[in-house]
């Protein structure tokens, strides 16, 4: 009588080969596709501030949906505004009880920087960029890169990073808007 496992081991070696086969070329698909860039990561390259572009816009669900550099700016203007608003309730929200001066007065400044951000945002900025005045649109982030840095001068130390990633996204914005193709080159 023959032993049975000899009639069954060659086709256990092909099992075993078509097997470690099929593991390599997925292990190789997954390389290649983890390899490929992110278009967020992609897009932030080119900025400033990478770091916090990618942070914020990953963070973003809006942005995470962009399928190309004009919506995603888009988004990114949004933000900023978003942002300028929430700093400025931050202000507020520090100035109530606030009783020394100079202290009060920093911050009734910083109110008025981000109010100053926020309204040019929403009235000029955004529009502009959405009609493909994309020349005014980053005059206007500009406002925002200012009042940061405006706040920050006040020296009140208050919201220090909330102000910084304000500005370095106001600044991104700026470069993720200039690479946008004008209307006459689309």
């Amino acid at each position: 009588m023959s032993n049975p496992t000899y009639f069954y081991l060659p086709f256990l070696m092909l099992l075993i080969v078509v097997h470690l086969l099929f593991i390599n070329q997925n292990t190789a698909t997954a390389t290649v596709n983890n390899d490929m860039v992110p278009f967020i990561r992609k897009s932030c390259a080119v900025t400033e501030y990478p770091d916090t572009c990618v942070s914020v816009l990953e963070g973003d669900p809006r942005s995470r949906i962009a399928t190309d550099l004009k919506n995603l700016t888009k988004i990114s203007m949004d933000i900023v505004y978003e942002e300028a608003i929430g700093l400025k309730s931050l202000f507020i929200k520090a100035g109530e009880n606030v009783t020394d001066p100079v202290l009060k007065m920093n911050i009734g400044s910083c109110i008025g920087e981000f109010e100053t951000c926020s309204f040019h945002m929403k009235t000029y900025g955004i529009p502009s960029f959405e009609n493909g005045d994309y020349a005014d649109a980053i005059s206007q982030v500009t406002y925002c890169i200012d009042c940061s840095s405006n706040c920050t001068d006040t020296g009140t130390k208050l919201f220090n990073e909330e102000i910084e990633t304000l500005f370095n996204l106001s600044t991104d914005v700026l470069g993720l808007s200039s690479m946008v193709p004008s209307r006459t080159n689309m």
